[in-house]
C-alpha cells in the first residue's frame, strides 16, 4: 500500500476534490479514492462507469477530506513543470544545507508522520498547505496526492510517499557517504495493480534505510530491532490507519466534528468549506460503513482501534519505554504520526480513556517537542 494521501481518506484515507456543479452556485460534487496516502479528489476507486461518477466524486470528496484526516492528475509536460519547480526552489535556497519544503494536508496522517520525523530529528523544513479542492499547490506535479517533499541538497529533488520520505532522509542523515539523490534511486516507483483490478504506483524497498554494514550496526546493535521496525512501520500503513475514519465518522454527530476540524485545519476557501464541511460529513458517515465492511471491522469499530493501541503497548512491552528503546525509532513516530490526527476528536478521548497507549503517546509528545531544535549539523551535505 502506498503512503500517501490523496484525499481525506487519510482521515478515512481518500482523496477528493470538489467539482463545481454550477459555476455561479461553485455547488460542487466530490469524489474520492482510497489509498495508503493522501490523495486530492480526483480519481475515484468507487466510480464503476460513468453513470457512477457522481457518486464517485462524492466518494472522493468525503474520502479527500476523511482521508485527509484519516483519513493521482496529469498536467501537459508534467516532468518540465516539475524539474522547472524544482529549480526554482533550489534558486531560492541557500547552498550547504539540506533544505526541505512539505506539500500536506494538515490533517492527513500519512503527512503527520513525515511531520513527526522531521520534528523529532530536529530537520527544519517548510510548510506548503494544499488546498485540497484545487490543488494548485501541487500543479508541478504528476503525482497528485500527498505528501510531498522536495528537497535541495545540491540538487533538487522531489521524493514522494510518506514512508519513502521518511527511509530515505534517514538514511540521508545516517550515511554521509551518499547523496541524496543516489539514495532516492534505491526506492524506485513500481506500476502495480491492486485487488480491485486498478493500476497504483507502489515504491520498493520503502521500510528499508539504504545503509552499510557498519552505519546498519549503529543503528541496529540488535538484529531483531531493525526486523521489528520495519513490521510495525508497515502495520502502521496496512492497517492502523484504516482505522482512522470508521472511528472519526462513526456517528453523524461524530462525522460533522470531524469534518468542522477538518475545515479549520485545512486550506479552504469560503465556499468550498461550507460544502465541505456538511456535505463531506453526511458522504464520510456512510462512506466509513463500507470502509468497516471492507476492512471486516467490529460493528463496534471503537473495539478494533482499542486493540490496535493495546497490541502497539503489548509489542514495546513493559521494559522499554519506547519500541526503539530509551529513544523513539521510526515505527513509534507512524503510529504516533498516524494516531494524532484524531487529537481534539471523541475517538481520540476514548482511546485515551480505555487502552493502555496513554503513558507511550504522552511520551512520544515529550520526545518529538524536546526535539524540535534544528539539528544543523546533520544537515550538512556529505563530503
Amino acid at each position: 500500500m502506498a503512503a500517501a494521501c490523496s484525499s481525506w481518506r487519510c482521515l478515512g484515507l481518500l482523496p477528493w476534490r470538489l467539482r463545481a456543479a454550477g459555476q455561479a452556485a461553485g455547488v460542487g460534487l466530490l469524489r474520492a479514492q482510497s489509498r495508503g496516502y493522501c490523495v486530492p479528489f480526483g480519481t475515484g476507486r468507487y466510480a464503476r462507469g460513468r453513470a457512477r461518477k457522481g457518486s464517485r466524486m462524492l466518494v472522493g470528496a468525503a474520502f479527500a477530506l476523511g482521508g485527509t484526516f484519516g483519513l493521482f492528475q496529469t498536467l501537459q509536460n508534467p516532468l518540465k513543470a516539475q524539474e522547472h519547480l524544482a529549480e526554482q526552489q533550489a534558486a531560492k535556497l541557500p547552498a550547504g544545507s539540506l533544505q526541505l519544503t512539505l506539500y500536506q494536508y494538515k490533517t492527513c496522517p500519512f503527512c503527520s508522520k513525515v511531520r513527526a520525523f522531521l520534528d523529532y530529528h530536529g530537520v527544519p523544513y517548510e510548510i506548503v498547505e494544499v488546498n485540497p479542492v484545487m490543488r494548485k499547490e501541487i500543479k508541478f506535479s504528476s503525482y497528485r496526492k500527498v505528501p510531498i517533499l522536495l528537497a535541495n541538497a545540491g540538487n533538487a529533488l522531489q521524493l514522494n510517499d510518506s514512508s519513502v520520505i521518511i527511509s530515505a532522509i534517514k538514511t540521508y542523515l545516517v550515511s554521509r557517504k551518499k547523496s541524496l539523490e543516489e539514495i532516492v534511486s534505491f526506492y524506485p516507483p513500481m506500476k502495480a495493480v491492486n485487488e480491485r483490478g486498478k493500476e497504483v504506483t507502489e515504491y520498493g524497498n520503502k521500510y528499508w534505510l539504504m545503509l552499510d554494514e557498519m552505519e546498519t550496526q549503529h543503528v541496529y546493535p540488535i538484529k531483531e530491532t531493525r526486523v521489528e521496525e520495519m513490521k510495525w512501520r508497515k502495520w502502521a500503513d496496512d492497517w492502523l490507519v484504516h482505522l482512522i475514519s470508521p472511528n472519526v465518522y462513526r456517528t453523524p454527530r461524530e462525522a460533522l466534528a470531524s469534518f468542522n476540524y477538518i475545515v479549520h485545519e485545512g486550506k479552504f476557501g469560503t465556499v468550498e468549506g461550507f460544502f465541505a464541511k456538511y456535505v463531506g460529513a453526511v458522504a464520510m458517515f456512510f462512506i466509513s460503513k463500507r470502509l468497516k465492511s471492507r476492512h471486516h471491522l467490529q460493528d463496534n469499530v471503537r473495539e478494533d482501534l482499542y486493540k490496535a493501541a493495546n497490541d502497539w503497548v503489548k509489542a514495546i512491552g513493559k521494559h522499554r519505554p519506547f519500541m526503539g528503546g530509551s529513544q523513539p525509532n521510526l515505527a513509534d513516530l507512524a503510529v504516533y504520526g498516524v494516531l494524532r490526527v484524531m487529537e481534539g476528536l471523541e475517538a481520540y478521548d476514548d482511546m485515551m480513556t480505555h487502552t493502555k497507549i496513554q503513558p507511550w503517546y504522552h511520551r512520544m509528545e515529550k520526545a518529538i517537542g524536546e526535539a524540535e531544535v534544528p539539528n544543523w549539523q546533520l544537515l550538512q551535505p556529505p563530503y
